[in-house]
């Protein structure tokens, strides 16, 4: 039976990276996790193993530390277009670059009040996310995206649920007063690669995180809305943003069995099943 490839790509995943800058005074610290993806014409490697046009992975990896040293790295979202670009000004044969990013969240460490100049800890398992993606042709030819991942944000109230459909499968009660958690996930697309990236990323964080905490939530699908809404409302450089929120429950515990009222106080953390919710918000 005759087959034919109708679509074709490869890359590199999981190229990690730690840079220090030393100042005179200080040393800034930033660490990435690289994926790179390659468009292009490799469809002789394979159908006849024929690597001719191929760019090694191992070449993109060494390519990230290169340009890494001798390039700024200001912002992910800069950084990832500029490794995009190399790709597509390098090899002829690569017709679309795909740099995707994710950078560490880092603290510096205070002693007797004031930041230590070379000491950082951990902030988290939150990271600034960035992707640009570089084609030589086609509708979508140059575009940049920033964003969040794995940022856990609770309330332990103005938060509740009811009104949702009931039926022979329902069993969760209906409630006016819970907890609201979740690990937010977000990335917005930028019309241009004028816009102050550093700056955007802080603003619509910033914005993001004071609606989840001031809304009387109804429904984590409106918190969402309204979140993303305050993006958009907050920062004039994006076009558009997507927000998942899976829903982490807290569940009362049942003292009945113990003589004992649930108070709004002892809860079971769970992580699994979780309600995802998702949406994506342009202007319109």
């Amino acid at each position: 039976m005759p087959v034919r490839i109708v679509d074709h790509a490869y890359g590199k995943s999981s190229v990690r990276l730690t840079k220090v800058v030393r100042h005179a005074d200080r040393h800034d610290l930033i660490e990435l996790n690289a994926d790179i993806v390659l468009h292009g014409d490799f469809i002789r490697s394979y159908t006849h193993g024929d690597n001719s046009s191929i760019v090694a992975t191992d070449s993109m990896k060494n390519t990230v530390y290169v340009l890494a040293k001798k390039h700024p790295v200001d912002s992910p979202e800069a950084f990832a277009l500029y490794v995009a670009d190399h790709f597509l000004t390098t090899y002829p044969q690569v017709s679309g670059a795909e740099v995707n990013l994710a950078q560490s969240t880092w603290q510096r460490i205070s002693v007797a009040g004031k930041p230590h100049p070379t000491a950082f800890a951990s902030g988290g398992t939150e990271v600034r996310i960035a992707k640009a993606a570089v084609h030589r042709s086609g509708n979508i030819r140059r575009q940049i995206q920033g964003g969040l991942d794995d940022l856990l944000i609770l309330k332990t109230t103005d938060s509740g649920f009811v009104g949702f459909v009931r039926d022979r499968f329902t069993t969760l009660p209906e409630t006016t007063d819970r907890i609201l958690a979740t690990v937010l996930s977000a990335d917005w697309t930028f019309k241009d690669e004028s816009a102050d990236f550093n700056r955007a990323f802080t603003r619509i964080r910033t914005v993001m995180l004071e609606a989840f905490a001031n809304h009387k939530s109804l429904a984590v699908q409106e918190t969402l809305h309204v979140m993303a809404e305050a993006a958009l409302d907050t920062e004039p450089a994006i076009v558009s943003i997507e927000l998942r929120m899976p829903n982490k429950h807290r569940i009362p515990f049942n003292f009945k069995p113990f003589g004992l009222e649930f108070e709004q106080d002892i809860f079971i953390t769970t992580d699994e099943p979780s309600g995802q919710i998702n949406a994506k918000l342009q202007r319109s």
